[in-house]
């Protein structure tokens, strides 16, 4: 099997069925990988991996997809998404926890990758009041839910590249079969990546190679703390969809520079919180986009810039327009995250080549109430029911304030406790 390539399928199957082995030697059993999802299913006290969050993944890697990539793992304790608890990877996580959410995938032959970030200026005001940042910035959205960002001292840079590295190891030790670095979204990978939120003038900003040196300097840190056969992903950035900010030319670059650090599998999506558009503002008139792949316009650009695997995100709801993208060898791996949330045992039927994808039941409520309608579904998955289309927009906004309210009284608690234990 040649690496990031496809084999001829049998006549009786799809082109979605076949392994992928990345460069590192790693072998996906098929082309449908489970992209990250904020599930909100961690241990609000503790930061730490429940077996609802198990569960979950065991329920998953049922329904036939070969890859399964978690929601937020984030190496600041806090708070990423207001009102949902992320897994934290430091000191203080309970390892026992995290082998137990790998040897749950395994025994359905599944891959589980952790997607690893810093919230960076996205950081809330539960964890921080002036989260760190490339640069000194306003407030994301100049939202109260964010504060000002402060800049990033070169030492404090350095530091937090160990703290990926080591969160990387930690994940190998636990079964872990690879790790993504979120660059994307406007986290902080993806903030030094752009002009926009990087206004450094030392080597850490300015040209493109200098803003890329942050991501690269930890994928070479994570490498060198993994064991062979452990993958090394990256979740980029297309495009920010901002005005001055990280274009579809500059991922392009990025991802040439990914492939010579021997990156294992770029994950392509785009857009940020602040974002004038969302995953549905693809720039008119690219070649191949379409509401079905938010993205597959731009992928193109990517590709020639490399020959690792990729893997595409966003809209996919095809399997038609799955089966070209990756039998034309524009993308190598279908990334899907609501569309399992309804139809969890979708990646075996799309294997299969037994239904032609999904039409996904838009979330009914507001904006405003979206995490916790998603956030139920999340739970009511894990709980051993299926797809729950009756919850309602009263249940939802009780629920985002019970979670805010209990997010709030964790993280007080948090801080009383180490002014305790640091005088």
């Amino acid at each position: 099997m040649e690496v990031g390539t496809i084999t001829t399928a049998p006549a009786d199957t799809t082109v979605l069925a076949q392994p992928l082995r990345l460069p590192c030697g790693l072998v996906l059993p098929n082309r449908i990988l489970k992209a990250a999802m904020t599930e909100g299913l961690a241990n609000v006290w503790t930061g730490d991996v429940t077996p609802a969050l198990i569960r979950l993944y065991q329920r998953w890697a049922e329904g036939g997809a070969g890859t399964l990539v978690t929601g937020l793992l984030s190496i600041e304790r806090g708070v990423v998404v207001p009102g949902i608890p992320s897994v934290a990877l430091d000191s203080r996580t309970d390892t026992a926890l995290l082998r137990q959410w790998a040897a749950g995938v395994h025994r359905r032959d599944t891959r589980l990758i952790g997607q690893v970030l810093h919230p960076g200026r996205q950081a809330t005001v539960f964890a921080a009041r002036h989260p760190v940042a490339p640069s000194a910035l306003p407030p994301v959205q100049n939202s109260r839910m964010f504060g000002s960002s402060r800049a990033l001292t070169v030492e404090q840079i350095e530091a937090l590249i160990d703290r990926f590295a080591a969160a990387a190891a930690m994940l190998a030790d636990a079964g872990f079969d690879g790790v993504e670095l979120h660059a994307a979204h406007g986290y902080l990978l993806g903030q030094f990546l752009s002009p926009e939120t990087n206004r450094r003038t030392d080597d850490w900003g300015g040209n493109l190679p200098r803003r890329a040196r942050f991501l690269l300097q930890t994928v070479r840190a994570v490498r060198s703390r993994v064991p062979p056969g452990f993958a090394v992903a990256v979740k980029i950035n297309a495009s920010d969809f901002r005005p001055g900010g990280f274009d579809v030319e500059d991922s392009a670059t990025v991802v040439g520079m990914l492939g010579a650090e021997g990156v294992d599998l770029v994950e392509i999506s785009g857009g940020t919180y602040e974002s004038d558009t969302t995953c549905a503002g693809i720039q008119p008139g690219e070649p191949g986009t379409s509401q079905d792949a938010y993205f597959a316009g731009l992928a193109p650009r990517l590709r020639a810039m490399t020959d690792i695997p990729l893997a595409l995100t966003g809209g996919l709801r095809s399997r038609h327009v799955m089966e070209r993208l990756v039998g034309g060898h524009t993308v190598d791996v279908i990334g899907l995250g609501r569309p399992l949330i309804e139809r969890p045992d979708l990646p075996r039927d799309l294997v299969n080549g037994t239904t032609d994808g999904i039409d996904l039941t838009p979330c009914p409520l507001p904006r405003r109430d979206e995490h916790s309608w998603w956030g139920h579904q999340f739970r009511h998955l894990a709980s051993g029911g299926g797809f729950d289309p009756g919850y309602t927009a009263r249940q939802a906004r009780r629920d985002t304030a019970l979670s805010l309210l209990t997010q709030l009284a964790a993280t007080t608690r948090q801080r009383a406790a180490s002014l305790l234990q640091h005088g």
